[in-house]
């Protein structure tokens, strides 16, 4: 990594019009969460928490901002091409893409988990363990989704489209509808985290066991970085 890429996507992220999305997901889950808790007769049970920061937060806020952070701080520069500032520094090109997605990995910690984690509070207190799971899940769902959305970033011309293609078609839509293919889906592993350690039953058992989903976070963002350092180094000043 490298600490002034790492200041210069931070600038970059947050100063586009972009990030206005990317602050208002976690608000609208917790307002929603603060509406739930008002409404609802009595103290809101774990399993009900547990659904609603697995649907709205795995399965909604964290690819949004995940999507968001990675296509404004990727995608925006290779459009305007401020990315040829980069590409002409005596860098590599594995460290330029992966101190940016350290960038997005932080802001979807900090503007997906970490609300997760609050939501489970406003939701329930913190007398269970669905909000500690909410986060940790939120975390791991983020570390997989930063990875897969960086390499199509990188290497689709339209790539903001193929990134919602990807998270509605296949975490969304395929995901839901093939039990095999949660293996291989970043909502499925942060959905079985959530299941594992949350004290709730919930609707279901975990997709996925709870060392696989860790794993497969870890390795879809270790490959996704790689494959997308590999197509940076394969192009060209005039290809930008």
């Amino acid at each position: 990594m490298n600490s002034a890429i790492l200041r210069l996507g931070l600038r970059s992220l947050f100063g586009r019009a972009r990030v206005w999305l990317m602050i208002a997901m976690p608000v609208i889950m917790l307002v929603l969460a603060g509406v739930i808790r008002a409404t609802s007769r009595g103290d809101l049970d774990d399993v009900g928490a547990e659904a609603f920061l697995r649907v709205f937060g795995v399965g909604i806020v964290v690819p949004v901002v995940a999507l968001v952070a990675t296509t404004t701080l990727i995608n925006s520069e290779f459009d305007d091409g401020s990315i040829i500032y980069l590409l002409t520094k005596p860098v590599s090109r594995l460290t330029i893409i992966s101190s940016k997605a350290v960038v997005v990995l932080g802001a979807g910690i900090v503007f997906a988990a970490v609300p997760m984690l609050l939501t489970g509070f406003v939701l329930i207190g913190g007398t269970s363990q669905v909000a500690i799971a909410a986060l940790v899940g939120g975390v791991v769902s983020t570390v997989a989704y930063v990875g897969i959305f960086t390499v199509l970033a990188t290497t689709m011309k339209r790539s903001i489209v193929g990134c919602l293609l990807f998270w509605l078609l296949w975490e969304s839509t395929i995901s839901s509808l093939l039990s095999p293919v949660k293996w291989l889906s970043a909502r499925a592993w942060g959905t079985a985290v959530i299941q594992h350690i949350a004290t709730a039953s919930g609707d279901g058992r975990p997709g996925v066991p709870l060392l696989y989903a860790v794993l497969g976070a870890i390795v879809a963002f270790a490959a996704g970085i790689t494959l997308a350092g590999q197509r940076l180094a394969s192009m060209t000043i005039s290809e930008e």
